[in-house]
């Protein structure tokens, strides 16, 4: 009767282990079902990218849906992005690539890339990254 009793405790131990875990599973999946969406960033809207001069999605400078095409990012903004861009929000389908004006010998200088879905409120990380330059998507270069 002893053996029954601690086989009955285990099987009960082992069946609120195994509902704590799914339990566990199901609150992670809601913790990922509720993390915030590009689109939902910066106020950027679906199908746009949306690039600022100023870190924390401060003043929209630029949004753009074209999916193969060059922003020259000195036409834009209070100072042209002298500083490059403070922060991005990447809602379109294609890759972003962006460059900064390395000077009349040099050209645009590749800085890196801003995928489908991205985005940061503070791109520049002591560099600057698009200074004074180009943002191309879809495989498109200055």
């Amino acid at each position: 009767m002893i053996i029954a009793y601690r086989e009955g405790l285990g099987m009960n131990l082992k069946r609120k282990l195994i509902s704590g875990v799914f339990a566990g599973g199901l609150a992670v999946a809601g913790m990922v079902a509720t993390a915030p969406s590009a689109a939902a960033v910066g106020g950027c809207p679906t199908g746009k990218l949306c690039l600022y001069e100023n870190i924390n999605y401060v003043d929209l400078d630029i949004t753009s849906t074209s999916t193969k095409a060059c922003i020259d990012l000195g036409n834009f903004g209070e100072h042209g992005f002298e500083y490059g861009i403070g922060s991005y929000v990447n809602n379109l389908p294609v890759k972003a690539a962006v460059y900064h004006w390395g000077g009349v010998g040099l050209g645009y200088v590749y800085d890196g890339t801003i995928s489908p879905g991205k985005f940061s409120s503070n791109s520049t990380n002591g560099d600057w990254f698009g200074e004074f330059g180009m943002v191309c998507t879809g495989g498109a270069t200055p």
